[in-house]
């Protein structure tokens, strides 16, 4: 294999570095001692089922023996099935296989994928690690390394498979590839690493016991079909079973926190190995790249799901998403080495604004920052290839078109569908890109929000004062108002979690800064003003910036005015609609959830037909009659609009509810949502261009 299709490895490798650290090894002696517990617990529980067994046969034969009648005979088979029963829900998951399953994967051989193969086993060679049993290609941003698990694979050698997501393949250079294929080897390459495997099925055996139970429970249930006697049995072994299942939830507890803690040590020391023969530098570089690809992968899947209701299918996902990566690049500004966006680790970070930082003890992962820190400490470094990555694939268009079409798999095609090539999606894309691009100009201040004139009286705010200059208003100072703002909220919603306990942290930092969870009251009110603050001085600068417009319109003072008052009487109409929604969704929710008599669910459906389907249609009609929504709309939604509201729904009839009627009057009142959502963004739209056309007129 040429030396340009292996890149280099570090010249300097420190292998003291390449053994378990003193945190991870504490790490696994928590699991460990967890484990025993566990195991201790476990041989407890089936040397009271075995006797329970014991006792519930011997009584039960003793009793079809010694007093042979039908009723005796079915109590007896009741106990023993009882006692069969409970030592069965302990002992099924030694016959049980967990196997990974993802349909989007397909296998792929060495004489399809030559310099692939010689690529994976020369870096399982420098990783020390066995060649993988099978290689599988998938369409995901993501690399891993896989088996069918079960009882006996914690004791027995597996041979591991590998997936290789070509979305992953799609978004970095040969040596980000590298390093990412090493890290996925590096979980394997030391013996000590088997604990985290042992660690993991210990934890899977228990869950199974606690959650994935519904062949079991099916089982009981038949069982108690067969007769009143069998049920009484069938919900005494259900009740003991639940009695292990809660002394089982605090064993699931304990191993699973020690897992993800152990978890996370294996993640910096599989990052160690990756460095040590591809480069931590090269690494986060990768790991930076696929935090950005994988949401360009995402888009380009959710534009195919949206085009196969035009009968349009994608020709090749992948060159979609680097239409999608590309187009962010631009936005951004950001440099393109070898057809590929430069994502520097500061670049994500630009985006993480958060005052609160805690360690989340049920986290998997490390975060990218602890990550870096930790490669930086390793100082392995290695000179990157910016080579693509497809370098080594053989075919790699075609292969690309093979994974799109495999895409679609489960999908009912219809004969008269057409592919949509890269130059079509290319020139789809830029149209969507242009539609929802507010202007430059404004440096970010009127975007992921909109203007609040609801309350405006516009004789009054036009007589405001104003800044004397547009860069008075339009500077990165104020751009930034709704991103602080944005990050505020969420960083309330963290400490809120903090607070309830959803998010198991006593302590965590703000503003670097340490606090308890009692400080949560002091610390939200806190944020509460400061978004408040916030608020306060983005409703003032819009005000000014309407002022500024205002004064500044040189002869388009009525235009600039009449698009303000009718996307302010656009918005009054759409928040009215989206009461409207609001109300079906609350009515509908308990249909779905259950529980309801017959006689909630008739005052509820006579509810949605009189006020809620009225006023849904009475809203229908609007948008009809102002030619909102035309013949010309998109999926045909002005004749399914029409077609309802002639219609006479009942939603619940002869005891069942009518699921398709429920699903036609959702659906719709969504699809109008979102329709009247981007009209409402057009008309903001046109009011930022007017405004903008009229200052520099």
């Amino acid at each position: 294999m040429s030396d340009f299709l292996y890149p280099p490895s570090p010249a300097h490798v420190y292998p003291e570095q390449l053994t378990p650290s003193p945190a991870f090894r504490k790490q696994a002696m928590k699991v460990i001692a967890a484990i025993l517990l566990f195991l201790l617990t476990y041989i407890v529980l089936l040397a009271v089922a075995i006797a329970l067994a014991v006792a519930c046969c011997f009584a039960g034969i003793m009793l079809v023996v010694h007093l042979p009648k039908i009723i005796t005979i079915m109590i007896g088979l009741g106990l023993i099935a009882v006692g069969v029963s409970v030592l069965y829900f302990l002992v099924k998951f030694v016959f049980a296989v967990s196997r990974d399953e993802n349909p989007g994967r397909i296998a792929v051989t060495e004489a399809e994928q030559p310099m692939l193969f010689a690529f994976i086993r020369r870096l399982a060679a420098d990783t020390n690690t066995q060649f993988p049993k099978k290689i599988f290609l998938s369409p995901e941003v993501n690399a891993c390394v896989f088996y069918h698990s079960s009882f006996w694979s914690m004791f027995l050698p597996v041979r591991k498979n590998l997936e290789i997501g070509l979305g992953l393949v799609n978004s970095v250079n040969i040596s980000e590839f590298k390093a990412v294929m090493a890290h996925e080897f590096g979980h394997f390459s030391q013996r000590s690493m088997k604990l985290g495997s042992f660690t993991y099925n210990t934890n899977r055996i228990i869950y199974n016991m606690l959650y994935d139970n519904s062949g079991y429970a099916a089982f009981l249930e038949a069982w108690g079909n067969i007769h009143s006697y069998f049920a009484l049995f069938a919900g005494l072994t259900l009740k003991i079973a639940q009695g292990i299942q809660w002394i089982l939830k605090g064993m699931y507890k304990l191993i699973n926190k020690s897992y993800l803690a152990l978890s996370r040590e294996m993640e910096f020391h599989a990052d160690t190995i990756a460095a040590s023969v591809a480069g931590g530098n090269n690494l986060v570089t990768a790991l930076s790249r696929v935090e950005v690809a994988g949401g360009c992968y995402t888009s380009a899947i959710n534009t195919a799901n949206d085009r196969l209701k035009e009968k349009k299918v994608a020709r090749n996902i992948f060159r979609n998403q680097l239409t999608v990566f590309r187009s962010m690049a631009s936005e951004y500004k950001l440099p393109l080495k070898q057809g590929l966006p430069e994502i520097s680790y500061q670049f994500i970070r630009s985006f993480s604004r958060s005052r609160v930082n805690y360690r989340n003890q049920w986290a998997s992962h490390p975060t990218l920052e602890e990550r870096k820190q930790h490669l930086e400490l390793a100082g392995m470094d290695a000179p990157p290839d910016e080579t693509s990555a497809w370098a080594i694939f053989r075919e790699a268009d075609q292969l690309q078109e093979n994974l799109t079409a495999h895409l679609y798999r489960s999908v009912q095609l219809e004969a008269d569908v057409q592919h949509y090539d890269a130059q079509e999606f290319d020139a789809w894309h830029a149209a969507q890109q242009e539609t929802y691009r507010l202007p430059a100009a404004y440096k970010g201040f009127y975007n992921s929000r909109y203007i609040d004139t609801l309350q405006w009286d516009f004789d009054q705010v036009a007589a405001m004062p104003a800044p004397a200059t547009f860069e008075a208003l339009f500077n990165e100072e104020n751009g930034q108002l709704q991103a602080a703002i944005t990050s505020h909220e969420e960083d309330k919603a963290i400490i809120n979690a903090i607070k309830d306990r959803q998010v198991e942290a006593g302590s965590f930092d703000f503003d670097g800064v340490k606090y308890r969870r009692s400080d949560c009251d002091s610390i939200l009110e806190k944020l509460e003003a400061d978004i408040a603050e916030l608020r306060e001085r983005q409703e003032l600068a819009d005000k000014q910036a309407f002022a500024f417009f205002y004064a500044h319109a040189n002869g388009m003072q009525a235009e600039v005015l009449e698009r303000y008052r009718q996307f302010q009487a656009f918005c009054k109409r759409n928040d009215a609609y989206l009461q409207i929604v609001n109300r079906i969704n609350r009515t509908l929710q308990p249909f779905y959830d259950g529980g309801l008599t017959l006689e909630q669910v008739a005052a509820a459906v006579e509810n949605l037909r009189n006020n809620d389907e009225w006023e849904l249609k009475r809203a229908f009609r609007g948008v009809l009659d102002d030619s909102l929504i035309t013949p010309a709309t998109p999926g045909q939604l002005h004749d399914r609009i029409t077609a309802f509201i002639d219609a006479r729904y009942t939603y619940f009839e002869d005891q069942a509810f009518r699921n398709e009627e429920l699903s036609t009057l959702y659906d719709l009142a969504i699809k109008v949502a979102n329709e009247l959502g981007d009209i409402q963004f057009r008309y903001y739209k046109q009011l930022l261009e007017t405004q903008l056309a009229a200052y520099k007129k």
